[in-house]
């Protein structure tokens, strides 16, 4: 990629400041499988430093030397940047073939992947701040994260008009091994092929729901890494029979239960809005629901507790209540929020003007949080701040060019909308003084929601002391 005009070197300079500038000397995970077994036999034998006492000391954050991120198959762009104030190339492993992605400040390159799975490398000072998207068209967003070792995705389907693909890429040498617990309607799903799951390096497993258990009911996936590392996705697809209405769209995963889920970003327009609440427990529960407006939170009229039976998933339909809660934008609600007496997981499954589109609980930010964008009109919708605070908004276009920034303010028990341009192809989102919920809404032909993730900057690694002479 050439360096593109009318870029402000006000941007690399205030995008460093937000990022770790060290030097990349020590690749964490290295560290980590190395030192930490021998730590804990050292331990176990009982080794004492001089003195007789044992010092202690908690693992050290160090900057990242390498990252490493999965974008799975499901639409055909990747978007890729880092936010780490560097300029250079990203290694971009597709199926065999390496390809390169040039990066900046700013920076937001693409690549036409068609449906194979990627693996994102960054290396050195690209290693921190490595973001990126994958979007189709009519709009949809395949999550690209870094591995993760325990997950939710709940609102899958396995029937006829809903379907759902879970995908297990491994992007290591060696064999990871994933268990995979299914709940539905009436308790956990007996699914003897998703238990033990080996996944060969480099490879991405591909277990169609439909196929392996055909069932109507709504379900709910916790996908949990034995071995090795696994990034997890679930493409869901959704066809009225009859109708034509049809759509594709990346089901984000939930990091874990929890008896408070906020779930921000409802657009706009006909179509179905179907919650799905899930609770893993041994205890039978209770969730009830609120909507979050501009103006405050409330339970919607006529909206009873739900009952949530222990170790199953619940199904309801929100149609009746969103129709009387305003059609106007001042009025209409911007997320919904979910308090249980048990921890429960959720998702909602959207039709958005013929498109389908979900929501799911995000992990607050605390700290930048950044994502590309695709084409098209956009929404940043923010809510479940802890207290009074501000959150500052930069975008920049597909040259890199800063774009006109926003300082919102938001408190407790509020949502905030705001427009984005339109140009924008890459975005980061700073809450101060309190934590924030962000979601982008982009619509234009269909309708998709993007989640601004907090990149990983530093990895922890043990803290050896000295040996004696």
């Amino acid at each position: 990629m050439t360096e593109k005009t009318g870029r402000r070197a006000a941007v690399s300079d205030q995008t460093a400041r937000r990022r770790i500038q060290a030097a990349r000397a020590v690749d964490p995970l290295t560290a980590v499988m190395v030192v930490v077994p021998l730590l804990a036999v050292l331990a176990a034998l009982g080794v004492r430093a001089a003195g007789g006492t044992s010092p202690s000391h908690g693992p050290q954050n160090v900057p990242l030397s390498r990252s490493v991120i999965i974008c799975p198959p499901g639409a055909t762009d990747l978007a890729v940047a880092s936010m780490s104030g560097a300029r250079g190339t990203i290694e971009v492993r597709t199926g065999g073939i390496d390809r390169e992605a040039e990066v900046g400040p700013g920076i937001t390159d693409s690549l036409s992947l068609g449906n194979k799975s990627a693996v994102l490398v960054g290396r050195g000072d690209l290693a921190p701040g490595l973001v990126a998207g994958r979007f189709g068209r009519p709009l949809s967003n395949i999550d690209c994260r870094p591995p993760d070792f325990d997950e939710w995705f709940t609102g899958v389907g396995a029937g006829a008009k809903h379907q759902s693909v879970l995908q297990l890429a491994n992007p290591d040498g060696g064999r990871a091994i994933v268990d995979v617990v299914v709940l539905g309607r009436k308790g956990p799903v007996d699914v003897p092929a998703l238990r033990g799951v080996a996944v060969r390096g480099g490879e991405t497993r591909e277990f169609d729901l439909a196929q392996l258990i055909p069932r109507e009911d709504d379900l709910a996936l916790r996908v949990r890494t034995l071995r090795g590392r696994i990034a997890a996705s679930v493409l869901d697809t959704f066809a009225e029979i009859g109708n034509g209405q049809s759509g594709t769209d990346g089901l984000p995963p939930q990091s874990a239960p929890a008896t408070r889920n906020l779930l921000m970003g409802l657009p706009g327009g006909a179509g179905k809005r179907v919650l799905v609440v899930a609770n893993p427990g041994a205890d039978a529960g209770r969730v009830s629901l609120r909507f979050v407006t501009r103006d405050a939170t409330f339970a919607p009229e006529g909206a009873d507790d739900i009952a949530l039976p222990a170790g199953s998933v619940v199904r309801v339909p929100l149609a009746k209540f969103l129709k009387g809660a305003g059609t106007r934008d001042d009025e209409r609600p911007l997320g919904l929020e979910l308090v249980s007496t048990v921890p429960a997981t959720a998702g909602l499954v959207m039709f958005v003007d013929g498109d389908l589109t979900h929501a799911v609980p995000t992990d607050p930010l605390t700290g930048a949080g950044s994502t590309p964008l695709p084409p098209g009109t956009k929404q940043l919708v923010l809510g479940g701040a802890t207290k009074p605070g501000v959150v500052l908004v930069d975008a920049y276009d597909d040259a890199g060019k800063a774009l006109p920034d926003q300082r919102i303010e938001i408190a407790a028990g509020r949502g905030v909308s705001v427009e984005v341009p339109a140009a924008a192809r890459l975005i980061t989102v700073t809450p101060q003084r309190t934590s924030v919920s962000a979601v982008v809404i982009v619509t234009g032909l269909g309708a998709t929601l993007v989640r601004p993730r907090e990149p990983i900057d530093t990895g922890l690694v043990p803290h050896v002391a000295p040996g004696r002479p």
